[in-house]
């Protein structure tokens, strides 16, 4: 069995996929999409990373192929419909970067909240000029979540211990009795003085936070968006910052990766990191351990993890 590994993984997965076949990791090649277009052909197993794009015309020249093995949550890198028309069956890690996830996303809220970003460049530029740098308490504070799923709920958990109140938006959810406020968006976007984001990429969530439901923040408010890019208006957001007419922000995603307007996001309360929310030894292991227990259950005949 051919299985072709796109993006890096640990030593320990690797070893794992290759008591299932025979692993051909493209990886590291100059020319990974060229290197692609040629082991597909044959390959039985894809097993990628968010790196890897797999479009209508790449998967149809995959004539053998069977699984393809998504390490992490998003599949938003992957033509889904086309691969299930071809029986093609896909499978992902939900869960493995969770906590890897959270964590980014409370670090940037800090971050913003504290503008350690400009202020660490400020006195690596030999200044000393504290008060350019006045942040704000995060105790008292209201933290809006967009999208209550488990990653906002652990992010919830963990700014609790910061004092903040927390009410989210989530039309998937209807009857909600906990301590939590379950608002509509523009009244979350309104009230809240963080707002995080923990949405996948659909249509419906596509521009979700629009130039419209931007204006709406409060101008001492934080936007922070660790989920996926595209979901948020990021032009206008850094036209805001620029303006004062928001206190700050924390992007890990970006509508176009990797973004090329970054001229634009300096000397700005913004503070941005290249993807890397499930960036960790733990995340990478836990998602390819998961990857490739799915792989055995698919061959086994078990369905219960495909997508």
């Amino acid at each position: 069995m051919k299985i072709v590994i796109c993006d890096t993984l640990s030593s320990k997965v690797l070893e794992e996929l290759q008591s299932i076949g025979n692993c051909i990791d493209i990886s590291s090649s100059l020319s990974k999409e060229k290197a692609l277009d040629t082991e597909i052909v044959e390959a039985e197993i894809l097993v990628i990373r968010s790196s890897t794009k797999l479009t209508k015309e790449i998967i149809k020249k995959g004539n053998n192929l069977k699984i393809i093995a998504r390490c992490g949550v998003g599949i938003d890198n992957i033509d889904v419909e086309y691969a299930k028309s071809k029986n093609i069956k896909i499978t992902n890690s939900p869960s493995a970067n969770l906590l890897s996830v959270v964590e980014l996303t409370v670090a940037l809220i800090i971050n913003a909240a504290r503008k350690i970003n400009l202020s660490d460049n400020h006195l690596k530029d030999g200044k000393w000029n504290r008060k350019e740098f006045i942040g704000m308490e995060l105790s008292g504070k209201q933290l809006g979540i967009v999208g209550y799923g488990k990653v906002g709920r652990l992010v919830s958990d963990r700014m609790k211990s910061f004092g903040m109140s927390i009410a989210f938006y989530d039309p998937y959810i209807d009857d909600w009795d906990g301590p939590e406020n379950n608002l509509e968006l523009d009244e979350l976007l309104t009230s809240s003085d963080v707002i995080s984001i923990h949405v996948i990429k659909t249509e419906e969530t596509e521009n979700l936070i629009s130039r419209e439901k931007l204006a709406l923040l409060k101008k001492s408010a934080i936007l922070v968006n660790t989920s996926r890019g595209g979901v948020v208006d990021e032009d206008y957001l850094i036209e805001m910052l620029r303006s004062k007419r928001l206190f700050g922000a924390g992007l890990d995603v970006y509508s176009e990766e990797p973004p090329k307007n970054i001229d634009n996001f300096v000397n700005i309360n913004l503070i941005t990191t290249p993807h890397i929310g499930a960036s960790t030894n733990e995340a990478q292991l836990k998602a390819g351990l998961e990857t490739v227990e799915n792989i055995k259950k698919i061959l086994a005949g078990d369905s219960s993890v495909e997508i």
